[in-house]
């Protein structure tokens, strides 16, 4: 059974021009970018046409193959967890991995053979849903639920839960050095308020972590 057949149409269309004040546009001018979990290519897309690199390489299983076509420079449509794409090693400035992660059975290994693309100063960016948010605790602790959606962090297609730390280990776990973390859906004095007391992860929704190869 694919439980993707059940996504809404806009699950594969959207550009995360969220991660780009975690870019570190200065350094990757002229970039190649590769995307695990492209879906129909928006990001990659948008990417290249703001000029922030000149080549684009996309990784997705479930996406429309034409429509990603025209949208990246090149396209493997493959189980990133069975094969990895047919890229040199040291080729790769940027690797984004934008809510793909927790939906694979050993990212840990995942991570580790796709670090082995980045060039010697290339970046992962990762994006994960978290589980610590305290609308999946309120439901848990005080209704007993623990109930899948068909998004969001409740994805019933998510194989793996993380919370910040465990986010911040994945990234990091094949040697790369944590760059910057940043909660996402956490407004000005929400963030404010919360980091003082150390509780900024409960609001947020995703964590994007951005690790460097050194």
């Amino acid at each position: 059974m694919n439980l993707y057949s059940d996504k809404d149409s806009d699950y594969f269309s959207n550009a995360r021009k969220d991660i780009l004040p975690l870019l570190p546009l200065q350094r990757y001018a002229n970039a190649h970018v590769l995307e695990i979990g492209c879906s129909r290519g928006h990001t990659l897309q948008w990417l290249k046409e703001s000029g922030y690199c000149t080549q684009t390489t996309g990784v997705e299983l479930y996406a429309d193959v034409d429509v990603a076509q025209r949208k990246v420079d090149h396209f493997f449509k493959l189980d990133i967890e069975k094969s990895m794409p047919d890229l040199p090693t040291n080729s790769v400035d940027l690797l984004l991995c934008l809510d793909v992660l927790e939906h694979l059975t050993d990212p840990w290994t995942v991570v580790s053979h796709l670090t082995d693309l980045l060039t010697k100063d290339g970046a992962l960016v990762v994006s994960l849903p978290n589980i610590r948010n305290y609308h999946v605790l309120f439901d848990l602790a005080f209704r007993g639920r623990f109930e899948y959606t068909t998004a969001r962090i409740m994805d019933k297609t998510h194989l793996i839960f993380f919370t910040k730390s465990s986010a911040i280990a994945l990234a990091c776990s094949s040697g790369l050095q944590l760059f910057q973390v940043r909660a996402t859906e956490v407004n000005r004095w929400q963030k404010k308020l919360l980091s003082k007391l150390g509780l900024e992860e409960l609001i947020a929704k995703q964590c994007i972590v951005v690790a460097n190869k050194t």
